[in-house]
């Protein structure tokens, strides 16, 4: 069992999580290996310092520009484990979550576990990305399921055969393209819903909207990679209803902080949304 942590400027949160990993209650052998995706911080010293803690901890270097899905490859690539778990450096995993993931993968060669978004966050945070209402997998896009990148794993035959992550994604359905490729290919996707993360969202309301902006100018990239697949095109009544209530509520940013946090993550969504349309010259507003 190898865990794969992408970390890049993670050293004021990487912590926290290495010693939620080093707290499982996993019985088989397995690792942890933390992918310095270009780190400008102290990140390799937090790693450093649970070394002797820790014996099946390696901290590796992606190469090259800095990018998700390139971390991830790079982290599996090193990796000596059949089964590969990814979890990031800002998230807190609970006792259970390998263990949890070993079993769902003996039935599934590509599972998702459930994020927990309330104990991490504040509420200007959850106001920009409410929690779901229940545990499940994603279906965003009202095509194949995914889990985020966040809490989900794969057999090593099955990240091997599909080649990888795409790394030309590099932040925004960077998950979403591995899964639902990996259906096509007509391999299962499982859930473990007590494979449990504590889900970490972007804590300043400028790193929310940033976040959302960045997230749907990647939506157009994966419509013109799947559409021919099925990936249905953005309806227009959806898009119209979206769009009516910004204006509707266009006073949203100057009244409280919740509403305020709120309006401009899906502003900045359809803005993305328009800004990756064009760029990709197709229309998934």
């Amino acid at each position: 069992m190898s865990v794969v942590v992408p970390a890049r400027d993670a050293a004021a949160t990487l912590g926290r999580q290495l010693d939620a990993l080093a707290r499982q209650r996993y019985a088989g052998p397995w690792e942890v290996i933390v992918v310095d995706n270009g780190s400008r911080d102290a990140t390799p010293a937090v790693v450093a310092a649970r070394l002797p803690h820790m014996p099946g901890l390696r901290l590796v270097r992606a190469p090259g520009p800095p990018g998700v899905n390139r971390a991830r490859n790079t982290g599996c690539r090193h990796a000596r484990g059949e089964l590969f778990l990814f979890c990031d450096a800002d998230d807190v995993v609970t006792p259970g979550w390998i263990d949890a993931m070993a079993r769902a993968l003996r039935h599934a060669p590509a599972v998702g576990g459930a994020l927990e978004r309330v104990s991490l966050n504040g509420p200007v945070a959850l106001a920009a990305r409410p929690p779901k209402p229940r545990a499940e997998l994603s279906r965003t896009f009202d095509f194949l399921p995914y889990p985020l990148g966040a809490n989900c794993g794969v057999r090593a035959e099955l990240w091997a055969r599909l080649g990888g992550f795409d790394e030309s994604y590099t932040y925004g359905c960077d998950d979403v393209e591995f899964f639902w490729r990996a259906q096509l290919a007509g391999d299962a996707l499982g859930f473990a819903p007590d494979a449990v993360v504590h889900y970490q969202l972007r804590p300043t309301l400028r790193g929310a909207v940033r976040q959302s902006y960045r997230y749907g100018r990647s939506h157009p990239v994966l419509y013109r990679a799947f559409r021919a697949a099925g990936m249905p095109a953005s309806p227009p009544r959806t898009v119209r209803a979206e769009w009516w209530w910004l204006l509707s509520h266009a006073a949203d940013p100057l009244r409280a902080a919740e509403r305020r946090a709120a309006w401009l993550a899906r502003a900045a969504l359809r803005c993305g949304r328009l800004v990756g349309s064009l760029r990709c010259r197709v229309l998934y507003l």
